[in-house]
């Protein structure tokens, strides 16, 4: 069975926008948030990850295995945050 016969993508769903109050915890400070690395499968805050700060952009680095958790990129009127090295990150609720 593939992912469509088990969730149907004709089923009621909503856009994007129904997300955003659940998105809104992600304004406060994210550095106490667990963070597992998708690389070796590791768990901590992400203040404790290694932050690489002299280049175009941040990346922040698995304190394990320095694989990269993510990337954030100031392109001027916007920023690109990628996440693609984590594998989930846990936040707690205000």
């Amino acid at each position: 069975m593939d992912s469509t016969e088990q969730y149907p993508l004709d089923q009621d769903h909503l856009d994007g926008n129904a997300l955003a109050g659940a998105l809104d915890q992600f304004v406060s400070d994210l550095t106490s948030a667990e963070c597992t690395c998708a690389g070796c499968g590791s768990s901590g805050p992400l203040a404790a990850a290694l932050l690489y700060a002299k280049a175009p952009g941040m990346v922040l680095r698995c304190p394990t295995c320095t694989a990269v958790l993510l990337c954030l990129t100031d392109q001027g009127d916007r920023q690109i945050l990628t996440v693609d090295g984590v594998r989930h990150l846990v936040i707690d609720k205000p």
